[in-house]
């Protein structure tokens, strides 16, 4: 045992506390490596089915005004049966008589549902909202944009002018929704007892395609408003037509409710003129103002590139790894609390031509975006980018961190291209596709919520970076 000890020492080199080792491999910091920033303005806006309906106007100084409208379907939740009192008998449909119908879509808050806050612009102001049946139904295969056209307007349903408080939750307000008139009502009654109006124990239509045949015609909901009111965020869940009927010889009157959350997509307009982006178009890109100001807003299809030049150089200097990378992102305080920030970021990657990097479509294997990941990624495989990492907003410090250390090593290994990271801003609901067997959050990053985000100066978003690194 001896002599293998002995022999053991004997092949490493002699070596004293305080020298160097022949191969540094110190650990080294920098905070000064050079990041570009670029607007841009992305070619398509990812719209189709959302977790919020838009609906309103407001203007922007940055920004422009902005203008939404939500197209929405109807979708029962749970079965619409009717039964004779005390018995499992469905009633005849001749006895099923319609008493009124109405349609409800709060403006207030509602602390339960993902709407509950959720504005952008003045809510002091009074807007008309009006629910308009529509010619022709939603594709429901069709994955829709925020410029996508729907079906044209056939006729109003309901009008109601209101004065929102997404932030106080008014019981009166909730429970008073709009007349509308009964045509609608009787159609939606004639779904009682059918396949078209059953459930499977899964929580899926029996029928679907017998649930388009009977309602046929879908609806939009907008806003007439002043060009400085709000764009709301309202909840396709608390919305509803609801049907009040009774059956003949029975005292007690009923209700059912079919809520908008079938297909549905925000459809977004702007109009820039006279603004720092009033030149910017789809696939296009600004160079950072005067000021070194570039900017993000989601739902109108504008983020800032971040490119990583002075990476690329490092990495021309020897064999390095990256240990820890902070990239903290410092956006201009608000001037004004109806124009907020964005609660939560990602990161994506981008190619050459300003579009969102996306993996390859095999069978059986769905195109996912190229998040920055929590860890990783290890490969670029499909698999490796179903956990985007989200940054939250620190109030404190008014800024994101996100741990960066895995993009970036990929980058040094030629894993992954050097191309850049878009801005993303994602809904505080987020809401995961499965897809080809796998979870695909990358989608619930995409959201077209018109928050606001302006990037000034270059500590506006800056690299924190430790590595280590050999010859």
């Amino acid at each position: 045992m001896a002599t293998v000890l002995l022999t053991a020492l004997a092949c490493e080199e002699p070596k004293e506390i305080g020298l160097a080792p022949t191969t540094p491999l110190d650990v080294l910091y920098t905070d000064t490596l050079t990041i570009s920033r670029t607007t841009l303005q992305l070619d398509s806006v990812r719209s189709n089915d959302q977790s919020l309906a838009l609906v309103g106007r407001y203007t922007d100084p940055i920004f422009g005004q902005v203008q939404a409208q939500a197209f929405l379907q109807l979708q029962p939740t749970r079965t619409f049966a009717v039964v004779d009192s005390g018995t499992t008998n469905p009633t005849n449909p001749d006895r099923i008589i319609l008493d009124s119908t109405k349609v409800r879509f709060p403006t207030n808050g509602v602390p339960s549902s993902p709407s509950w806050g959720v504005y952008h612009g003045d809510t002091t102001t009074s807007q008309e909202l009006i629910l308009s049946r529509l010619t022709d139904s939603l594709r429901t295969t069709a994955n829709y944009d925020i410029s996508s056209p729907g079906p044209a307007v056939a006729a109003v349903v309901a009008r109601r002018t209101i004065r929102p408080r997404p932030t106080v939750f008014d019981t009166l307000a909730y429970s008073t929704p709009s007349r509308v008139d009964n045509a609608l009502g009787r159609e939606l009654l004639a779904l009682a007892n059918t396949d078209a109006a059953r459930f499977t124990a899964f929580g899926t239509l029996v029928n679907p395609a017998a649930f388009r045949r009977l309602v046929p015609r879908d609806f939009v909901l907008t806003s007439n408003s002043s060009p400085q009111a709000a764009v709301l965020g309202l909840s396709p869940q608390e919305g509803a037509v609801i049907i009040y009927y009774h059956i003949r010889g029975e005292a007690t009157g009923q209700a059912f409710l079919f809520p908008f959350v079938g297909k549905r997509f925000n459809q977004i307009t702007t109009n820039r003129g006279g603004t720092p982006l009033a030149s910017l178009r789809p696939g296009q890109s600004l160079a950072p103002t005067t000021t070194g100001r570039t900017y993000v807003q989601p739902g109108t299809g504008i983020t800032t590139r971040l490119q990583f030049p002075g990476l690329s150089r490092l990495l021309a200097t020897g064999r390095v790894a990256i240990n820890r990378a902070d990239l903290v992102i410092t956006p201009t305080p608000t001037d004004n609390p109806t124009r907020r920030l964005p609660p939560l970021l990602a990161l994506t990657e981008l190619d050459g031509q300003n579009r969102l990097t996306r993996s390859a479509t095999a069978t059986g294997v769905p195109s996912l975006l190229f998040t920055v990941q929590r860890t990783g990624p290890l490969t670029r495989l499909p698999t490796g980018f179903t956990d985007p990492q989200i940054a939250v907003l620190d109030p404190r410090t008014n800024s994101y961190t996100f741990q960066v250390a895995g993009y970036l090593q990929s980058v040094a290994s030629g894993l992954s291209p050097n191309n850049g990271l878009a801005i993303l801003t994602p809904s505080n609901v987020l809401v995961n596709q499965t897809q080809g067997g796998l979870s695909d959050q990358s989608q619930a990053v995409l959201t077209d919520r018109v928050w606001r985000l302006v990037l000034e100066g270059r500590a506006s978003v800056k690299l924190l970076l430790f590595y280590t690194k050999s010859n």
